[in-house]
């Protein structure tokens, strides 16, 4: 059973994201503290709802959260960095929220406080640990090796111990042997972990038998009949232990040996369960355990490892099933090899006990973490933090990470009370506290010095394990008194300073630099957290700031870059400490870190950002802004800042940027000389933005230009002599160097030093591809990006230049750009011009026009508007390039009619050698003459070949193709161009507050920018620009364009069809849900298209989109009073359409008389859906007038307006969300049960899928209105709306979990809130079978419901009312029939009596549908008619004829009962009535999807869908999908899908080879589809509810083969086809052969049976010949029982069972002995027991009767039951033979007598032939044992040794596994059936996860061993954010500091 915290469990763990697996891991906390506190709920104030540190709390409730704790703990040793930081996350929430736990005082004596003595420090020695301990790398090589398990306390101690040894630490185990005994850690990890845990919890656990096997010397195994599975396992006869651990002395001292079981044990065990059988079973049982004996069924294999619960030992109160052992091998030996050793005979059998119990169950979840208890009064987290220790050690870095994380948490919050005891005193207390912060603090430091994994980051090594246990040590720092703090200080100081002989593996440095490393990140969290130890105030403080400082310099001098990469991080918390108390020590820290920057030559340093981020912080002192400014104790900054200068093109990104922002600092201190400013440094800086490809350091580049020019702008004359008008237009010649020509690197500015000597540090030029315009590896967008920010650069300069020369300076440079002939140039001209309007706008408090100002700007801006009114057309100097190209390839086209063609030259023209890009010149190559040469000419001169040269003319039609395609390439290039050069010009015309004579050359060039710009930033740059005209317009009163030019943003935007389709093209389509179509595409409308096709549809969309924010941003709250045009195209249509209210269906009447009205509709609603985002907040309550036109939109007749609507509303939800859901829960959601009109709901169910896609975690406070009414529409009539439901239902089931004790949203109404709580309610019953109220039958019933079959009816109805559907699988013989025929006849009932009170069309008389074998048609009518009185049942069977007259008649019934072949030929009939309910009785005979019966059910329409069968599953897992097709299709996914999932991985590990990997995913397949099928099915087994059913003995009878059968079986055995019939029996099962294997197995299985059935083609001399030679008897015959084995030992079966015998024909001593102390019951004759006998074949039937009974065994009275027996009288047979004492045996074939009888007459069955589908022999061994029966059943198999009957009953125990590990009794009723998990189980794979799985099973593909192979097998490396919370801002944070 699935339980909340399994969910949240797994949700943790497998969370799609971040913000979901935080969210579990809060609830995982709010679960676990209500156990301790009762006012937990929500997300409220900690501080507010944090009870008193001392609390009362009793220890049940203790143990209760720290069960839950046990349960996370598993959790820490995940792969997934993801996974444990959600766990750590979850223990520190739960360490939050629960009370501090401080100890009760106690009685304190002064003289004990007095003489308290405080503890010492462990002793520690760094030099030890380096020099002679064994290191913690990332693993020990034993990823595989079991780990070791608690069972008790004492386990935990050795465990400690053991890893203390492990590493020779074993002076930190002192003081560890107080920990008590009795603390059971076992159960808690191995017993709780569940299924959400299964998969994710490295550590495995002892099961309880392994446990308990230790002590025990008896081991009485509990056991399944069947062989072993995942669900269902088997146990073996010995347990097998644990892997033992690599030391095993010290753990096995004093453990009892495990001892197989021994013969005494076994019989002390079976006489414990004789009490229910009879006195021969008892004499049978103690002879049958003598040697010798062979009647016995070998003992099932042991389970596979991964079987989710192994067998526990049994008890006298749990046993269910004995095994019953003769002998067992002695330790060490193989098991199979001993049975082996005797093939002639059996070793066990199974007894199915029920008055045992039932079921092996998993162990019980609540019983508690006795693991994690501690001693009465202990601190409460004692155990956990003991536990945590332990995994502190492992060789795994993962887990060690894990437990830091965890003990960091821990520590962190409740680790005040450390050590403490209740009832000492105070005194007492401090000093075990004291001695407890010392042990753990040693342990840390134990992890600093010996841990060396690095993990890699982007372009740093972090030591993830050191990091954390650094963060650790400083929450453990927190609550150590100051000496202790000191003792830790000093030993982080030798780490540091390791002056002390270093090992042979130190390679000869005189330190190892990750102890270093260590020790400096200790030292860093110490100062952090303890500020007190380095205070002025405190003791010896500035010492120990000296003695931090010094390490930080040593580490600054280290030759490692991570090492000075964390001593510059350890001076940061210091720093103000510095320079307060050690003002003298401040010149040394600046010399060095200036040295340790000039001398970072190795483009690799990471550590330079750290050492910028400390200069940064320095800088803002005082005291050091004075030694800078000082030169005699400083280097002034012209000389340091220089210093900086090489890093500004590291390689290292985050260097990059640190030097950036470190320079910026320099800028914003006042105080700081100015003086190094320069002109390389602002150099630098523009360079920056040119060639920086990263956003945030270009960003951080331009403001720290901006900074620079404001403060060389303040005094002119030296910003004229620094910046010459030479440098300015090298700049602009930088910046406007065309795109694909090199940039003028010869221009750019190189560091230098103080001596002005140029610094070429760099190993790597990380701008190569940028300078060389390297278009193949630089995208032309990010150079477009670098070249725009440059602009800005350039345009802030001049913006800031003094105004009386700023003209002269800049005129003629950007008068020269505007003219120029590169269409970059003039684009990025008026970008500067743009730029510099808007910036003096910005600096003006007066809102001027630059125009009025800048005689420069008015004659760059009316050239610009001359541009744009002349509506010329120019070339650009890009298209040189591709011109030139084109020229080369009409060169060659026309040459190859020469070359290859063999054409004079002197009739080919020549094409023109020169170019010219604008088309001035009249001989030259222009574009124009390109087209002539490809069209014109190009046919002139192949007409004049005629129709010869065909091979040549083909190779020269594939050039002129590529050159027309070139051609019109060409043209759009030149396109692009011109839209991005009219669209800036229009842009700078129109920020200059430039009046033109006309607007519309300015609206055009914005709006072709908008259009068709491919380039997003360029696009909102236009968009921008048109805001800026619509504003121009309304200051001006001109009221015409900005309408105009909002019906074309509207026009733009619904243009693309995949966002907003043709009305026309979908007007035909009314059915189906459009979004959720696989065909279907998701909306484009955020794409970001970078294609650069003219009006792009996408792009067109994107850009209007653009402009419309654009809109929002520049008016505001006034949007709709400045462009009322927006409101009219959001509005208009849909008001227009829906206003009318009284005719519903008057809007789609009007579309289909206009379709233009439904594409207006259309158009408003995706403007509406794209301009709600953008208004502003006042203006989003206006939309809400548009709820009811949307909502009427949702329930239209076509479906292309539901999507459209469906998409607007949840696009209005995800911003009015409040406003929205509350509409959608109180209007829309009642139309999704609409059962009148099914466009309502699929229109409602699309518009709840859009908005579980759209809203996502936003949604989760209403998810409990939305679950339940789409759980309904799962099972809807309508496969759209079913497949949408089911979809939805996957994602919504997933925040279920999260939904509970989250806040109310602001502005939910009070009804709405009361309504959310009766949701709740209908919801829990859902979640919790516990809660649901048991049925009550409302009509009588005669008979006496057991209670398991109250319960069976009781989840009947639980189905009905959840509109679900499933599968009543329970054994053969408790009375499917009974519950099926109560639960008909109580819903028939309640529906009659409905319909009686309201006349509701949906609850109208319906008939009811069973549809059975025809054996139990008339089975099916008397028990109607026996048990109810309000069911009108009618056989609809008979001929054609007959049903026909019935036909018309069956509506008028209540049920009708029919059979499978009735069905299939009646299809056409039944089909097209409306069934309440269809019952599949036997429902696995649709089995096989593909058959015409399978097709015929399935399409019977009925509102209930019920399968009865005992065994759902016969032969594979993919019979199930077949059957659930038929309940719930689509449920399981596709059959390819399914099998792919399922079926293949549980198949392929079917052969004994198979590997690991193959069994793991059987497992995990076996396991994932128990899961998702076990909600919707109820399985219970005779032995777990019929306690007064006697047991089921199952025996192997093994038969030799006689001489005749010995003599043709190796006959076949030399033959091909016996090769052929053994690679079927392994392949393929026998059923999927070819036709003359099949015979061949066929042949095998007769011969087995009786010669005569493979004899009797031969000629009659040739039969006899063979039996004269293999018979003693020279008158024998081939029908003599002495050729036939199997007819003997049946003889001998039934005369055991008294049948036959006569004072002739003893019965021998072993039957006397099995009847004797049976005979005091004979009476009359009658033998005691009466037999059912199976065969497969009727032949085999014939033999018997005329063989065995009429020759040897004449007295025997007897019936049969085939095929042969007419369909209508089997009824009557079965009822005589009940009835009827005297009848001994019944003959049977399984096929006909297999399924659905009652046969308890008979007590004994024997199988004489076996199928190979081993669930029909089961139902047939089950007609004697079900209700009813009162004797021991005895169930026999005949199997012929060493045949092929032998692998006949192997393939039945896989057969059998499967179908067990997926068909359990778990699910025994709605208390345990997991009703919770039906919200896990609609899942559909996303995209993301079946690519993630396709490259799993790529990956996985054997192949020879290549470089790409041992790419693709290494795993990922670690995002950049992966250890984004292992830095001390971070950590810091967590303390709320």
């Amino acid at each position: 059973m699935s339980s909340r915290l399994d969910r949240l469990l797994l949700l943790l763990d497998t969370g799609s994201s971040q913000a979901i697996r935080t969210t579990a891991a809060k609830q995982l906390a709010h679960l676990a503290a209500k156990t301790v506190r009762r006012d937990v709920a929500g997300d409220e104030a900690v501080d507010a709802a944090k009870a008193a540190a001392s609390v009362s709390t009793s220890d049940i409730e203790w143990t209760e959260l720290l069960a839950v704790v046990s349960r996370i703990l598993p959790y820490l040793h995940s792969k997934s960095i993801d996974t444990r930081q959600a766990a750590s996350l979850a223990i520190a929430n739960i360490c939050t929220l629960v009370p501090t736990w401080s100890p009760a005082p106690g009685l304190s004596t002064d003289d004990g406080d007095v003489n308290m003595v405080a503890p010492e420090f462990p002793s520690f020695s760094v030099s030890d640990l380096i020099t002679s301990k064994p290191l913690l790398l990332a693993s020990s090589g034993k990823e595989f090796t079991k780990l070791a398990s608690f069972a008790s306390a004492a386990d935990v101690q050795k465990a400690r111990s053991e890893a203390m040894s492990r590493l020779g630490l074993d002076f930190l185990s002192v003081g560890d042997d107080d920990i008590a005994g009795e603390l059971d850690w076992s159960k808690e990890l191995a017993g709780e972990s569940g299924p959400s845990s299964s998969r994710a919890t490295p550590s495995e656990i002892k099961t309880e038998m392994e446990a308990k096997s230790e002590s025990d010397e008896t081991v009485v195994v509990k056991m399944e009949i069947d062989p072993p599975s995942p669900s269902t396992p088997a146990a073996p006869t010995k347990p097998s232990a644990p892997a033992p651990p690599a030391k095993t002395t010290k753990k096995e001292k004093g453990k009892p040996k495990e001892e197989s079981p021994v013969p005494p044990a076994a019989d002390a065990t079976a006489e414990d369960g004789n009490a229910g059988m009879s006195a021969r079973e008892r004499n049978r049982l103690k002879r049958k355990r003598k040697p010798g004996n062979s009647a016995f069924v070998a003992a099932p294999p042991p389970p596979p490892p991964s079987a989710r619960y192994n067998t526990a030992a049994a008890s006298q109160t749990s046993n269910k099933v004995r095994l019953v052992a003769k002998a067992e091998p002695a330790d060490g030996e193989d098991s199979s090899a001993s049975s082996n050793a005797q093939p002639g005979r059996t070793e066990e059998k199974v007894v199915v006990d029920p008055t045992k119990g039932g079921q092996v169950d998993p162990k019980d979840k609540a019983s508690g973490a006795k693991a994690l208890e501690v001693k009465d009064g202990a601190w409460i987290w004692d155990g956990l933090v003991r536990v945590l220790e332990i995994d502190l050690f492992s060789p795994a870095w993962e887990i060690r990470h894990g437990a830091a994380l965890a003990l960091r948490e821990v520590v962190k919050t409740q680790g005040a009370a450390g050590g403490m005891q209740s009832g000492q005193s105070s005194a007492v207390n401090a000093v075990a506290h004291e001695k407890w912060c010392n042990d753990l603090a040693a342990k840390l430091l134990c992890i600093f010095v010996l841990d060396r994994f690095g993990d890699f980051v982007s372009d740093q090594v972090v030591a993830p394990v050191r990091e954390t246990a650094s963060q650790t040590l400083a929450s453990l720092l927190l609550h150590m008194p100051h000496r202790s703090v000191l003792h830790v200080h000093d030993i982080l100081l030798q780490m540091i300073k390791q002056d002390f002989p270093m090992p042979p593996s130190a390679g000869g440095r005189n330190h190892i630099w990750e102890v270093r490393h260590a020790g400096l990140l200790g030292i860093k969290y110490e100062v952090a957290v303890r500020d007190d130890l380095v205070s002025e105030s405190a003791e010896n403080g500035t010492e120990v700031l000296r003695g931090v400082v010094q390490a930080a310099i040593l580490g600054l001098n280290s030759s490692d870059d991570d090492v000075r990469s964390v001593a510059a991080q350890c001076l940061l918390p210091v720093a103000s400490n510095l320079v307060e108390q050690l003002p003298e020590e401040l010149e040394h820290v600046m010399v060095v870190l200036w040295n340790c920057l000039a001398g970072m030559t190795d483009d690799l340093s990471s550590s330079v950002g750290a050492v910028m981020d400390l200069l940064g912080k320095l800088v803002s002192f005082e005291r050091v802004i004075e030694i800078l400014a000082n030169p005699n104790s400083s280097q002034p900054l012209t000389v340091l800042a220089p210093t900086l200068y090489p890093f500004f093109r590291h390689t290292i990104k985050n260097v990059r940027l640190a030097v950036v922002k470190t320079l910026h600092s320099f800028l914003t201190v006042p105080n700081l000389p100015r003086d190094w400013i320069s002109h390389l440094f602002l150099s630098l800086l523009l360079q920056n933005l040119v060639v920086e490809e990263r956003e945030d350091i270009r960003s951080a580049t331009l403001q720290a230009w901006r900074t620079a020019i404001g403060i060389v702008s303040q005094d002119p004359a030296l910003m004229q002599s620094m910046l010459s008008q030479f440098a300015i237009l090298e700049w602009h010649e930088i910046v406007m160097s065309p795109i694909g020509v090199k940039v003028p690197v010869s221009k750019f500015q190189m560091p230098t030093t103080a001596d002005g000597e140029q610094v070429m540090s760099e190993k790597h030029n990380v701008d190569k591809h940028m300078l060389n315009q390297d278009l193949s590896l630089v995208s032309v967008d990010d150079i477009l990006k670098t070249r725009v920010v440059s602009t800005q650069a350039l345009a802030i300069l001049m913006s800031s230049w003094p105004a009386e020369t700023r003209d002269t300076m800049f005129g003629d440079i950007l008068k020269y750009y505007a003219g120029s002939t590169s269409m970059l140039q003039k684009f990025l001209a008026a970008i500067f011009v743009e730029e510099w309007a808007h910036n003096t706008d910005a600096t003006s408090d007066t809102p001027t026009a630059l125009i009025s100002i800048s005689p420069l700007a008015d004659d760059l801006g009316k050239t610009m508007l001359a541009f744009l009114e002349s509506n010329s057309t120019m070339s650009y100097y890009e298209l040189q390039l591709p011109l030139g190209i084109l020229m080369a390839d009409c060169t060659a086209l026309m040459q190859g009619f020469v070359n290859q063609c063999k054409v004079p030259a002197s009739k080919v023209p020549q094409v023109p050698q020169v170019l010219d890009v604008n088309g001035d010149q009249p001989d030259a190559f222009t574009i124009a003459t390109a087209s002539e040469i490809a069209e014109r000419t190009f046919k002139q001169v192949k007409d004049t070949l005629g129709r010869t040269k065909r091979k040549e003319l083909a190779i020269l039609e594939e050039r002129r193709r590529k050159i027309l395609a070139a051609i019109e390439a060409y043209g759009e290039q030149k396109t692009q161009h011109d839209t991005r050069v009219s669209a800036a010009f229009a842009a700078a015309v129109i920020s200059l507050r430039l009046p033109p004579a006309k607007l519309s050359p300015i609206i055009k060039g914005i709006m072709n920018g908008i259009k068709s710009e491919g380039n997003v930033d360029l696009q909102t740059r236009s968009a921008a620009a048109i805001a800026s005209v619509i504003e121009f317009c309304t200051q001006n009163s001109l009221q015409q364009p900005p309408g105009k030019i909002t019906q074309n943003l509207c026009t733009f935007l619904c243009n693309d069809e995949e966002v907003t389709p043709v009305f026309s093209s979908h007007k035909e389509t009314f059915d189906g849900v459009l979004s959720f179509k696989p065909s279907a595409s998701p909306s484009k409308a955020d794409k970001d298209t970078t294609g650069t096709g003219a009006s792009s549809p996408a792009i067109m969309h994107r850009g209007a989109k653009l402009a419309f924010q654009q809109l929002s941003l520049k008016f505001g709250e006034t949007l709709f009073d400045a462009v009322p045009k927006v409101w009219d195209c959001m509005a208009h249509a849909l008001v227009e359409v829906y206003s009318a209210k009284d005719v519903e269906d008057m809007p789609d009447d009007q579309m289909k008389a206009d379709p233009g009205v439904g594409q207006s509709v259309l158009d408003a609603l995706t403007v509406l859906s794209t301009v709600v985002p953008t208004l502003h907040e006042s203006l989003r309550p206006r939309v809400k007038e548009l709820f009811p036109c949307v909502a009427t939109a949702l329930r239209s007749r076509y479906a292309i307006v539901r999507q459209a609507a469906a998409r607007c509303f949840a696009e209005i939800c995800n911003v009015l969300t409040v406003e929205g859901m509350h509409f959608l829960v109180e209007t829309i959601i009642p139309f999704l049960g609409d059962p009148s009109l099914v466009a309502n709901r699929q229109g409602t169910v699309e518009l709840i899928y859009h908005i579980v896609q759209k809203l996502d975690m936003k949604a989760l406070p209403y998810v409990i209105f939305l679950v339940v009414p789409v759980l309904g529409r799962m099972s809807d009539p309508n496969e759209e709306v079913r497949a949408t439901a089911t979809n939805v239902f996957a994602s919504l089931v997933k925040m279920v979990p999260l939904e509970a004790g989250l806040p109310d949203p602001p502005g939910f109404a009070e009804e709405l809130l009361k309504r959310r709580e009766e949701e709740r309610d209908f919801l829990s019953q859902l979640l919790d079978g516990s809660k649901v109220v048991p049925y009550t039958i409302p009509v009588d019933i005669k008979a006496e419901l057991r209670k398991y079959q109250q319960d069976g009816i009781s989840w009947l109805a639980f189905l009905a009312k959840y509109q679900l559907h499933g599968i009543l699988c329970d054994d053969m013989g408790l009375g499917k029939t009974l519950q099926s025929i109560t639960i008909l006849a109580s819903k028939h009932h309640e529906r009659a009596e409905r319909h009686k009170a309201t006349k509701s069309p949906d609850a109208v008389h319906l008939p009811s549908l069973v549809v059975c074998p025809p054996t139990l048609v008339g089975h099916w009518y008397h028990e109607i008619l026996k048990y109810t009185e309000n069911l009108r049942p009618v056989m609809y069977v008979g001929t054609t004829r007959e049903r026909t007259k019935l036909l018309g008649k069956l509506k008028t019934y209540d049920v009708v009962i029919t059979s499978y072949d009735v069905v299939r030929n009646d299809v056409s009939n039944l089909m097209s009535i409306d069934w309440h309910y269809c019952i599949l009785d036997e429902g696995h005979i649709i089995k096989n999807p593909k058959t015409k019966l399978s097709k015929s059910v399935k399409n019977i329409r009925a509102q209930h869908r019920l399968i009865l069968s005992g065994t759902p599953i016969q032969n594979n897992v993919l019979e199930l999908w077949s059957l659930f097709d038929f309940l719930m299709p689509g449920f399981l996914g596709t059959e390819q899908s399914f099998n792919e999932r399922f079926g293949k991985p549980i198949l392929s590990s079917r052969e004994a080879k198979a590997s690991s990997k193959a069994s793991e995913a059987a497992a995990l397949a076996l396991e994932a589809l128990h899961k998702q099928v076990l909600p919707f099915l109820l399985r219970r087994l005779k032995e777990d509810v019929l306690n007064d059913l006697p047991p089921k003995i199952i025996q192997d009878y093994q038969c030799d083969l006689s001489d005749l059968q010995k003599h043709l079986y190796d006959d076949f055995s030399k033959s091909q086809a016996n090769e052929e019939a053994e690679s079927a029996v392994k392949s393929s099962g026998g059923g999927g052969g070819q036709k003359h294997i099949f015979q061949a197995l066929q042949y095998l299985r007769k011969l087995c049976n009786h010669p005569a059935l493979v004899l009797k083609n031969m000629e009659a001399d040739e039969v006899q010949a063979l039996v004269t030679q293999f018979s003693k008897n020279t008158a024998a015959s081939l029908r003599d029982i002495e050729h036939a084995p199997k007819l003997q030992a049946l003889r001998q079966l039934l005369l055991d069972c008294g049948i036959g015998s006569s004072p002739g024909l003893g019965s021998g001593e072993n039957a006397k002995d099995d009847l004797l102390d049976d005979a005091t019951a004979s009476s009359g004759g009658l033998a005691q027991h009466r037999v059912l006998i199976f065969c497969q074949m009727k032949q085999m039937i014939d033999i018997i009767e005329e063989d065995l009974f009429k020759r040897h065994m004449p007295s025997v009275t007897y019936m049969r039951l085939d095929g042969g027996t007419d369909a209508s009288k089997r009824h009557a047979v079965v009822q005589t033979f009940n009835a009827d004492p005297s009848i001994d045996c019944l003959l049977l074939t399984t096929h006909v007598g297999g399924l659905g009888l009652t046969l308890t007459g008979a007590d004994t069955v024997i199988f004489v032939e076996h199928d190979w589908n081993p669930m029909k022999d089961l139902q047939a061994m089950d007609r004697a044992h079900r209700l009813g029966q009162k004797k021991v059943v005895n169930v026999y198999r005949l199997i012929t040794k060493g045949t092929l009957e032998e692998k006949i009953m192997g393939l039945q125990r896989f057969k059998l596994n499967i179908a067990q590990s997926v068909v359990t009794q778990q699910n025994s009723g709605l208390s345990s059936m997991g009703t919770d998990v039906v919200l896990d189980l609609f899942k559909r794979t996303s995209e993301d996860e079946d690519a993630a799985a396709k490259k799993k099973k790529q990956k996985e593909k054997e192949g020879p061993v290549s470089q790409k192979s041992l790419l693709d097998g290494l795993e990922d490396l670690p995002a950049e954010d992966e250890y984004e919370g292992l830095d001390l801002a971070s950590f810091m944070g967590s303390l709320g500091r």
